[in-house]
């Protein structure tokens, strides 16, 4: 049960923010402002490197769950 309230709560917490977000990039002109400030912070992070770092990342992990799954048919 207590493991069932935890995605409730996840669940929960996680459609408050998308909510959030939403609300915020589609309101009328007050939003207008924000949407162009969070344009330029997204511009400034170079979202190309960022996806070139997860890939690396997720490939090492894959290499390193290689090696561990061939461990453990070793033994």
């Amino acid at each position: 049960m207590s493991n069932r309230g935890s995605h409730f709560l996840e669940g929960l917490m996680l459609g408050g923010l998308l909510g959030a977000a939403i609300g915020i990039l589609f309101a009328p002109s007050a939003g207008e402002k924000l949407r162009i400030k969070i344009r330029g912070i997204l511009k400034e992070m170079d979202l190309e490197e960022i996806l070139n770092q997860f890939g690396e990342a997720f490939d090492e992990g894959l290499q390193e769950t290689e090696r561990v799954q061939n461990e453990i048919k070793e033994e």
